[in-house]
C-alpha cells in the first residue's frame, strides 16, 4: 500500500516523485525534479533543484542538504546523502549498475561541479568531506574482452572523514582514503593512502604525515583569519567596524555587537559573543559563543553568523544552531 507524508510547508513544483513510501518534512523544498525510488526520506529544509535521482531500493535526503541542477544519482541497492550536505550542478552518480552499487556520503560534504562517480560497486563516503569539480572516481574498471588477456577490476571505494580531494583528482577501484587526508590537485590515486598523510602525483605517492600544530600557531591563525573577517565586514558588506588586536585576544565591533576571541574571560561584557578554542559551561550560560574545539556554536545575530560563513574559506565548518 502507498503512504504519503508531506509536511504542509513542503514546497514541491513541477516534479515527478514515485515510491511506495514518501516522506518529506516541512521546509524541504523540491523544484523541477524526478525521483523513483521503493522508499524516499527527505529531511526538512532539504532543497532539491532541477536534478534527477533513481534507485530499487531506499533514498534518504538529511537536514538542510543540497542538491542542485542538472545532478543524476543512479544507484541500485539505495542513497543516503547526510545533514547539510551539498551535491553541486552537473554531478553524475551512476553508471553501469549491479546489484552492489550504493552510494553514501556523511554530514557537511561537498561534490562540486561537473564530478563523476561511477558506483557500480559500493562508494561510502564519510563527514566533512570535500571533493572538487571534474574528481573522476571509479568503481570498476572494464572494457575489452577479459579472455583476451585485458586487465578488469570490480571494487568499492571508502573516502573517510576529513578528506580533500582538490579538482581533477581520479580514484581506481578498490582504494581506501584514510580520514584527516589531503590528495594534490590533478592526482591519480591508484592505492590506499593512510590516514593524516598529504599525498600527490600520477602515480600518487605520500608527501608527507600532517603534525598538529602548536596553540601558540592556532591563536597566530585565528588571530589572522579576525583581522581578514573584519576587513570583509568593512570593505565589502560596508559594515562600520572597529577592531583592536592584541598578542593573544582581537575585539570586532560592528552592528553594536561586539565579537571577542580570547582564553582570559575577566574582561567580558554582558552582551559580548566569546569566540575561543574551550568555553566555561557557566559562560556558555551566560553569553553567545563559538567554539573552535567543539566545532560548535550557539548564536543568533547576524555579524555571528556571518562569521560562521567566513570561518569556511578556511575550512573551519562549525554549523548554524
Amino acid at each position: 500500500m502507498n503512504k504519503r507524508i508531506i509536511a504542509k510547508t513542503a514546497k514541491i513544483k513541477n516534479s515527478k516523485i514515485k515510491a511506495s513510501y514518501i516522506k518529506i518534512d516541512h521546509g524541504a523544498t523540491l523544484e523541477g525534479v524526478e525521483i523513483q525510488a521503493k522508499k524516499i526520506i527527505i529531511k526538512k529544509n532539504a532543497n532539491l533543484t532541477k536534478c534527477k535521482i533513481f534507485s530499487e531500493g531506499s533514498l534518504e535526503i538529511g537536514e538542510n542538504a543540497t542538491i542542485k541542477e542538472n545532478s543524476i544519482i543512479n544507484s541500485f541497492l539505495g542513497v543516503k546523502i547526510g545533514d547539510r550536505t551539498l551535491i553541486d550542478r552537473n554531478v553524475t552518480i551512476g553508471g553501469m549498475q549491479s546489484e552492489q552499487s550504493e552510494f553514501v556520503i556523511g554530514d557537511d560534504s561537498v561534490i562540486l561541479y561537473s564530478s563523476y562517480l561511477n558506483n557500480t560497486r559500493k562508494i561510502t563516503i564519510g563527514n566533512r568531506v570535500g571533493i572538487g569539480g571534474y574528481c573522476l572516481i571509479f568503481t570498476h574498471s572494464s572494457w575489452p574482452n577479459v579472455l583476451d588477456g585485458n586487465p578488469y577490476k570490480f571494487a568499492p571505494v571508502i573516502i573517510e572523514d576529513d578528506v580533500w580531494l582538490p579538482w581533477n583528482v581520479t580514484v581506481f577501484p578498490d582504494i581506501t582514503i584514510g580520514k584527516n587526508v589531503t590528495i594534490g590537485g590533478c592526482s591519480l590515486v591508484n592505492k590506499n593512502i593512510p590516514g593524516n598523510t598529504f599525498a600527490a602525483g600520477i602515480p600518487i605517492r605520500v608527501i608527507s604525515k600532517k603534525k598538529k600544530i602548536s596553540s601558540s600557531k592556532k591563536n597566530d591563525i585565528v588571530l589572522e583569519i579576525l583581522k581578514d573577517f573584519n576587513n570583509y565586514l568593512s570593505n565589502y558588506l560596508e559594515y562600520k567596524t572597529s577592531i583592536k588586536i592584541q598578542k593573544n585576544s582581537c575585539s570586532i565591533v560592528a552592528d553594536n555587537l561586539r565579537l571577542i576571541y580570547t582564553n582570559d574571560f575577566s574582561e567580558l561584557k554582558p552582551n559580548d559573543t566569546i569566540v575561543a578554542f574551550k568555553i566555561p559551561v557557566k559562560l556558555k550560560n551566560e553569553h553567545e559563543w563559538i567554539e573552535f574545539d567543539s566545532l560548535s556554536a550557539h548564536t543568533s545575530s547576524e555579524i555571528s553568523k556571518k562569521l560562521l560563513f567566513f570561518l569556511k574559506r578556511y575550512g573551519i565548518k562549525i554549523p548554524i544552531d
